[in-house]
């Protein structure tokens, strides 16, 4: 079997048992890619109890007999004190068991606190199984930005934590068979410590589900129409992914004259804050909260009504939010983080604006409202680079590397004959 030991929850009903439809999705793509080469995929999770779960928020049931089992543990609102007194040791064991009959096993550091899906990629090694270790995010840079203005004891943990995390993610690179590591801030940061290390963007749409040419030509062909510019935000609403700055941009683009419509996609504890700091702003009507939607080809095509992306995070993300945009033909209008600025340079299909700055970047919004054409190579540049990071195209790859990673521990585990 192919075993994930994964900090994501698996939400839990009685007997039945849940996962977010986003995850389920990227569960299917994941055994679908592997046709059975590994057997089952096997998730190791904490479990969190179906009444937790945000009213907005969507679960998919998994079937049985599907090619994907979740096996959930402890609970995962326990704390770090509890995790390592009373949790940790029963996690352990489970891991242990699973692991045994395990052909592979795929992880990475979650957290350092509690470090859920770490624990299992070292019973891998412990048991000597093949390892994928993933990293998805340079959560270094981003727990610096994060604390950056917080009082000196703040920023003293955060560095602690990141030198911490740092080191834990050398220390595995370096043993794993294969490490997957998200863009190229951390393919610096980790790649000369990896034995074999190999660069993703992760995408969860299907090549089919790409809005079509002549759909995105009809758009694009009313950016000329005097109407107000739509952009949209799809993903988790939490503090960290810049909401407000989003909603004082909005305002201030707004403020200059310009013709804009924001709509919000998603749920999270932010929601009510930003509801009532749209009223205070006085753009009530210019910004809708959709709430979350299920993820499948309709939020797609959903989001291939709008003409742009907006995405204003407080540090570096590396949000797969991104890719569906490009999925319908949407740049990224964003803050200047590493991977936004990445995503400029490789897909030209990004507006960078200032990070941080209000005025300068409802100055730059406000000027695609006047020139909307403006988007247009942009918005063909999206689409194009969707094509390239396809689901079916990442799955692939990963797949083939996989494999590969397999074949090669079997080769080297072949002790020659004597002569």
């Amino acid at each position: 079997m192919y075993l994930l030991p994964i900090h994501v929850p698996i939400y839990v009903d009685g007997e039945a048992k849940f996962v977010t439809t986003e995850w389920w999705r990227a569960l299917q793509l994941l055994r679908d890619s592997f046709n059975g080469h590994f057997g089952d995929i096997v998730v190791a999770a904490p479990k969190l109890p179906v009444g937790v779960v945000e009213p907005d928020q969507n679960l998919a049931t998994v079937p049985r007999d599907c090619g994907i089992e979740l096996t959930e543990s402890f609970d995962l609102r326990c704390r770090a004190r509890e995790f390592w007194s009373r949790e940790r040791p029963q996690w352990h064991r489970k891991l242990m068991a699973l692991t045994a009959r395990a052909e592979i096993v795929h992880a990475g550091l979650d957290d350092v606190y509690r470090p859920i899906a770490f624990e299992g990629f070292r019973v891998g090694l412990l048991l000597g199984k093949v390892t994928v270790f993933v990293q998805d995010t340079d959560i270094v840079l981003q727990q610096r930005q994060l604390n950056e203005h917080g009082r000196a004891a703040q920023r003293m943990r955060a560095r602690a934590y990141g030198w911490i995390f740092e080191r834990m993610c050398r220390w595995s690179v370096a043993r794993a068979d294969l490490s997957l590591l998200k863009g190229t801030a951390l393919m610096s940061r980790y790649g000369a410590y990896a034995r074999n290390a190999k660069e993703f963007h992760d995408t969860s749409f299907y090549a089919r589900d790409i809005v079509q040419a002549e759909r995105l030509e009809r758009r694009l062909a009313t950016l000329a129409a005097s109407r107000a510019l739509r952009l949209v935000y799809c993903g988790r609403l939490t503090e960290r992914k810049g909401l407000k700055l989003s909603l004082e941009i909005v305002a201030r683009t707004i403020g200059l004259g310009a013709q804009l419509q924001f709509d919000i996609i998603g749920s999270g504890p932010e929601r009510a804050s930003l509801e009532q700091m749209a009223a205070s702003l006085g753009i009530a009507d210019r910004v809708s909260f959709i709430g979350a939607l299920p993820y499948d080809a309709s939020l797609i095509s959903r989001l291939g009504g709008y003409d742009g992306l907006l995405f204003t995070p407080t540090a570096e993300d590396t949000p797969r939010m991104i890719f569906d945009g490009y999925a319908a033909g949407l740049p990224v209008i964003a803050s200047g983080i590493p991977y936004v600025e990445e995503r400029h340079r490789q897909e030209h299909a990004a507006v960078v604006l200032p990070p941080g700055q209000v005025e300068s970047s409802a100055t730059a919004v406000a000027e695609l409202c006047r020139n909307p054409q403006a988007l247009i190579p942009l918005s063909r540049a999206a689409r194009k680079a969707a094509e390239y990071h396809s689901a079916e195209s990442w799955y692939a790859r990963r797949a083939q590397w996989t494999m590969e990673a397999a074949e090669r521990r079997q080769r080297q585990a072949v002790v020659p004959a004597a002569a």
